[in-house]
């Protein structure tokens, strides 16, 4: 493997006017893909073809980002190992959409450095693939430093974190309130 920036400036320097998304066939591209690094006879790595799911296929950002996935996945100055298949189309079926609805329009893994070092981080992430010159601890940081899920979750634990906070002091204060009224009272 090489160094993540490599990856990263793979995605940054996509040809997306070689791409016609509207008459992209996402089961070829991942076909020809895998039979370009495999060199072996493949069968489908979907169990039923990946254009007939709707929800995919009218997306245009997650055909675009499945576009620059295969584009770095299998270029052949990668030197990216043998990939496991399985937890290829899980990562291509469950967490590419949910990245796509964060990270929207797809231009922006080619605009932003660091969107497209979280795109190759979550796929490496999930294939168990490390990048040259970085150690586990050191990609597992870096990977949740950048990465958008983790963002938002941190960021909805911090709202419910100031939503009790302003709980606490309200109960607080009220009963303050009720304390001195009731002092008030024995006076």
């Amino acid at each position: 493997m090489l160094e993540i920036r490599y990856y990263v400036k793979q995605i940054l320097n996509f040809p997306t006017l070689s791409v016609d998304l509207q008459t992209l066939s996402l089961d070829a591209l991942w076909f020809d893909a895998l039979l370009t690094k495999r060199k072996e006879n493949l069968t489908p790595i979907f169990e039923k073809p990946i254009d007939s799911l709707t929800n995919i296929n009218s997306n245009l950002n997650i055909k675009a980002t499945h576009a620059i996935l295969a584009y770095v996945l299998f270029d052949p100055d990668s030197k990216i190992p043998e990939i496991d298949i399985k937890k290829l189309r899980t990562y291509l079926l469950e967490t590419i959409p949910a990245l796509c609805a964060l990270v929207n329009p797809y231009t922006e893994w080619m605009k932003d450095a660091e969107r497209a070092e979280e795109l190759v981080r979550s796929l490496f992430h999930t294939l168990d693939l490390l990048p040259a010159n970085e150690t586990k601890s050191y990609f597992e940081d870096r990977f949740r430093s950048i990465d958008s899920r983790e963002r938002i979750r941190i960021l909805e634990q911090t709202k419910m974190a100031q939503e009790r906070a302003k709980e606490i002091l309200r109960q607080m204060k009220q009963k303050e309130e009720e304390e001195a009224a009731s002092k008030y009272n024995r006076e």
